[in-house]
C-alpha cells in the first residue's frame, strides 16, 4: 500500500503477467526447465528450497526459461541501472563477477548449497535494494519488469 500511495506500483496489466506463470493467473510456480542457467549466483539460489527462496514466477534468460525470486531481481535491476549510469564501472564489475562467480556457481548442485547461497547474497540483495531506492525514481517498476520476455519487433 505504501508503494502505491508513492506510485512506485507498476501497471496493473503488468503485474498481473508478473505474478502470474505459464498456468494463467496461477499462484503456483511452473517446474523449472531442464535447461538451467547456473553462470551467477542468484539465479543458482534461486533454486533453492522453496520456502527459503521464495520463487515469484518464471523468467526468460538467454533463451531459456529459469525460476525467479525477488533477490534475483534485485540484483538484475541494479545491474541494469548501473550499465545505464556508470557503463565503465558496470564492465569492470560484471567481468569480475563472471571471471570468479561462474567457478562458484557452476559446483552448486543441491537445494541446500542454493539455500546457503541465497543466504549468503542477503546482505548484497538489501544493500543493492537501498541503492536502487536512493537513486532511480521508480525502483519497484525496474525490479518488476526484469525476465520479463520483450515482443518480438517483427510481430509488434
Amino acid at each position: 500500500m505504501v508503494l502505491t500511495l508513492f506510485g512506485q506500483e507498476p501497471d496493473y496489466i503488468i503485474k498481473t503477467w508478473t505474478n502470474t506463470s505459464d498456468w494463467i493467473l496461477s499462484t503456483k510456480i511452473s517446474p523449472p526447465s531442464i535447461e538451467a542457467d547456473e553462470h551467477y549466483l542468484c539465479t543458482v539460489g534461486a533454486s533453492g528450497h522453496r520456502s527459503i527462496v521464495k520463487p515469484l514466477r518464471m523468467g526468460v534468460r538467454h533463451g531459456h526459461r529459469i525460476v525467479v525470486n525477488r533477490q534475483l531481481l534485485i540484483a538484475n535491476a541494479f545491474e541494469q541501472l548501473l550499465e545505464e549510469k556508470m557503463p565503465r564501472s558496470h564492465r569492470f564489475i560484471r567481468n569480475n563477477y563472471d571471471k570468479y562467480g561462474y567457478p562458484i556457481a557452476r559446483h552448486i548442485k543441491n537445494a541446500w548449497q542454493a539455500d546457503v547461497i541465497y543466504i549468503f547474497m542477503k546482505p548484497a540483495e538489501w544493500l543493492l535494494l537501498l541503492i536502487l531506492y536512493l537513486v532511480d525514481v521508480k525502483p519497484e517498476n525496474r525490479i518488476a519488469l526484469q525476465y520479463i520476455t520483450k515482443p518480438d519487433k517483427k510481430t509488434a
